[in-house]
């Protein structure tokens, strides 16, 4: 019952407790009047007829019966009785009627009016001729009773329609600021800092809502405090202060993570290098060169924007590294010789007397070596900058990989074509809970079947979003998981998790099409969940909480991947409507030597589970990495220490943790 409910009860229960009350002693009231006027009444009446008869013979019993029946055809007596001293008594006695009552029976029976014989003597001179007895009629008290309370019964009613009808005026008035209290602790939940402008004047209501302010204004600044000592922290371990890039570390553990996590990689590794740099410093001092070394990160961070999973860094003083994803050897030498183009005609142009070469290797493959890469890309570097033809060089080997190569004609007729066939095929990822070792969500991976060879995502993908595609290939995917949960019944509370493309999140035909495919499968859409990688959230922030709100109703829950590896501010995780963050396997890699990975993801825990949001680990292959993440309170975790991705849904839906790892 609601705290309306109860004062709205309470008060009526007050109004029909004082009414009834004021109505008991009105009937007590008026039954004491009515019965002491009629019994006055009946006295006066028989001292008149005493009076009367003793004026007549006492033979005359025809004069005696006149005077009784003169008073008592008035109606206002219910008996008259004349008993002579020496004769049968002479009496007038009302019937009483089957119908038209003059007020209901129980409340004559209630009101109860005692009626008293009234009693006079008749005499002459000094002879008593006999004893007149008058008993007053009671028929118009218990009417004038009944329509007395019945009019109050009406006024009653009335007043206390209007007193609750006013009521719930003034407590709607009054519980305004409870209503906006209420919404402001929800708006809290949701991960909005909300603070009440109207103030009410009511003392008490009016404490409670400066509290309320104050909470707001202290949850928030914990927060801000709590999510910039992360920033810092991630700040100062992984990126260059000068350049705003990834430093050296930073650089080396997500190129590592992404050669050795047991998955087909497919990108092209650069080395861009500056020629002049020292010359400049000693020329016009170290704040020019630390403008260039600025303006330069800002420029790679600029182009590198249209390839979302694509990551730069500042290897060493005048050293820069890239690396961007790619399908194959051509596309990597057309992205170098296009990063070429683009910085000599911008940030690193002729004019300002800087002089930068540019060499990269293609990789590609389940297994690199991080060195080994680097070493080659250096190599191409070098071969760069003897060439007097080009300042750009992509490293050539002997190597026959076998590994075909299409023109861009090629791979749009190849990925049309895999789109007309449905030769998507799908594998599944089991995410382990860290609270019971139970299943909680399964990742799903992309792959092409295409004349018998089988291309992962890391190769197709970047062909996908240059041709425009990914708006398709992510309603496909998700189409196909849902037609697979038709055939296959999910586990309840289990969801699987589709990584969206940032284009697709900007296509207002994509969110069209997904609220189609949920709206024809309600009960399936509850199991879905999307996410995006924070590395593309600066310029889809806004898309991306219009597709939240639209895909709200079916239950659909929106997550964050790769946490970790983006620019921006943590505060997005108070802005958008999230459900879970997934940490990048890069911080869990070797997470049982690195104590500041360690720190970074606790802060993360505690900035999550203060948000209500699930914190999830991937990429784990080590037992250790596994032990120390736990103890980390992340909520789940996943990677090629539990389980490689499995090809088919019934087999994932058998799938169980062995013994040995729980």
């Amino acid at each position: 019952m609601t705290l309306r409910q109860q004062f709205s009860l309470l008060t009526g229960l007050l109004v029909i407790i004082l009414l009834a009350g004021n109505l008991l002693v009105m009937v007590m009231n008026g039954r004491d009047y009515f019965q002491q006027q009629l019994n006055a009444r009946a006295y006066d009446a028989a001292t008149s007829l005493a009076l009367s008869m003793s004026q007549v013979a006492a033979d005359d019993e025809v004069q005696l019966t006149r005077l009784m029946d003169v008073l008592f055809d008035r109606g206002f007596f219910a008996e008259i009785e004349l008993q002579r001293v020496d004769n049968e008594p002479i009496y007038r006695r009302s019937r009483d009627t089957a119908g038209d009552l003059p007020a209901p029976r129980w409340f004559m029976h209630w009101v109860g009016l005692d009626m008293i014989p009234a009693e006079a003597d008749v005499t002459r001179q000094w002879q008593r001729l006999g004893t007149v007895r008058i008993i007053s009629h009671s028929d118009f008290a218990y009417r004038d009773l009944w329509a007395m309370v019945r009019a109050e019964l009406i006024w009653f009613a009335w007043v206390l329609v209007v007193s609750l009808v006013l009521l719930q005026i003034l407590l709607g008035w009054l519980f305004r600021p409870l209503a906006r209290v209420e919404r402001q602790a929800l708006a809290i939940c949701e991960r909005q800092w909300q603070v009440q402008t109207e103030i009410p004047r009511p003392r008490e209501l009016r404490r409670m809502v400066l509290a309320m302010n104050k909470m707001v204004q202290k949850l928030q600044s914990i927060f801000t405090e709590q999510s910039a000592m992360t920033e810092q922290l991630r700040a100062e371990s992984f990126n260059d202060s000068v350049s705003g890039l990834l430093n050296r570390r930073g650089f080396d553990q997500r190129l590592q993570h992404i050669l050795q996590r047991g998955e087909e990689h497919s990108g092209v590794l650069m080395l861009l290098q500056l020629q002049n740099l020292a010359e400049l410093n000693q020329a016009q001092g170290r704040q020019s060169v630390d403008d260039v070394l600025h303006l330069l990160g800002a420029e790679l961070l600029r182009c590198l924007q249209e390839f979302p999973a694509a990551f730069s860094g500042r290897r060493s003083g005048s050293d820069f590294a890239l690396y961007i994803p790619c399908a194959d050897q051509a596309q990597g030498d057309t992205l170098l010789q296009q990063m070429y183009s683009q910085l000599v005609t911008s940030v690193l142009s002729r004019r300002k007397d800087l002089v930068f070469h540019l060499g990269g290797v293609f990789l590609q493959g389940i297994q690199d070596d991080p060195v080994q890469a680097l070493s080659r890309a250096d190599a191409a570097l070098r071969q760069a900058q003897r060439s007097p033809e080009g300042r750009a060089q992509l490293y050539r080997s002997d190597n026959s990989s076998g590994v075909q190569e299409w023109t861009a004609g090629e791979w749009r007729e190849l990925l049309t074509g895999v789109l007309e066939a449905g030769a998507l095929q799908l594998q599944f990822l089991p995410v382990i809970s860290n609270r019971n070792r139970r299943l909680l969500q399964f990742e799903v991976f992309s792959r092409i079947v295409w004349q018998g060879e089988t291309l992962s995502a890391a190769r197709f993908w970047p062909m996908v979003e240059q041709h425009q595609l990914a708006a398709r290939y992510d309603a496909t995917i998700v189409a196909q998981v849902l037609a697979l949960l038709e055939q296959h019944a999910p586990q309840e509370s289990i969801r699987y998790c589709i990584n969206i493309s940032p284009a697709s999140v900007l296509d207002e035909q994509f969110h069209q099409r997904l609220s189609e495919l949920f709206r024809a499968a309600p009960q399936l859409a509850t199991h879905i969940a999307l996410e995006v990688p924070e590395s593309s959230l600066a310029g889809i922030e806004s898309a991306l909480a219009r597709l939240a709100i639209q895909l709200k109703p079916f239950g659909v829950t929106l997550g964050v991947d790769q946490v970790g590896t983006g620019s921006m501010a943590f505060a997005y995780l108070q802005r958008l409507p999230l459900d879970y963050i997934r940490i990048d396997g890069s911080f869990n890699r070797g997470l049982h030597q690195a104590q500041d990975h360690r720190f970074f993801i606790q802060s993360m825990v505690q900035i999550a589970h203060n948000l209500d949001l699930l914190i999830l680990g991937e990429g784990i292959e080590e037992a250790d990495d596994v032990a120390v993440l736990r103890q980390t309170g992340v909520d789940g975790m996943s990677g090629y220490f539990f389980s490689r991705p499995l090809a088919a849904l019934a087999d994932a839906h058998a799938w169980q943790l062995p013994a040995d790892d729980v």
